[in-house]
């Protein structure tokens, strides 16, 4: 019995997950990604690999909302971005960014999300003007 190519894919990807990878290498590269992204339309794994590309990019968007709202921050993004404007960005930042592509991939999905949605800066608090000392 054989198994279907996606789920043959998913299981890989499941089981990837269960080894350590070194820490400032990422699983999945900017290149593997653009890969995913860019899947020729007439291919026969294009919806497989449309899927992966989608679901990589709206996984790590969450995982990056995630870490903002345990630091008490809120998300950068707009409420109306959708998941096809940030494979979008993705992936026209990948296309500009050839030599970023063998960084992580998740590192290149926040580089193209920060850079098309910054986060607004906090605002500092006025400084408080010191009481002039009246001479005697």
């Amino acid at each position: 019995m054989s198994m279907h190519p996606r789920l043959f894919r998913c299981a890989i990807l499941a089981a990837a997950a269960l080894f350590p990878a070194a820490a400032n290498a990422g699983f999945y590269s900017g290149d593997e990604l653009y890969a995913a992204c860019t899947a020729d339309k007439n291919g026969k794994d294009y919806f497989e690999r449309s899927y992966e590309c989608l679901g990589y990019i709206s996984g790590a968007v969450d995982a990056f909302n995630t870490t903002r709202e345990a630091n008490n921050l809120k998300s950068c993004l707009p409420g109306g971005v959708t998941i096809n404007e940030l494979r979008t960005t993705t992936v026209n930042n990948l296309s500009k960014n050839p030599i970023d592509r063998k960084k992580s991939a998740s590192s290149q999905v926040f580089a193209a999300t920060r850079k098309a949605w910054p986060c607004a800066t906090p605002k500092k608090a006025p400084a408080k003007k010191k009481a002039a000392r009246k001479k005697r």
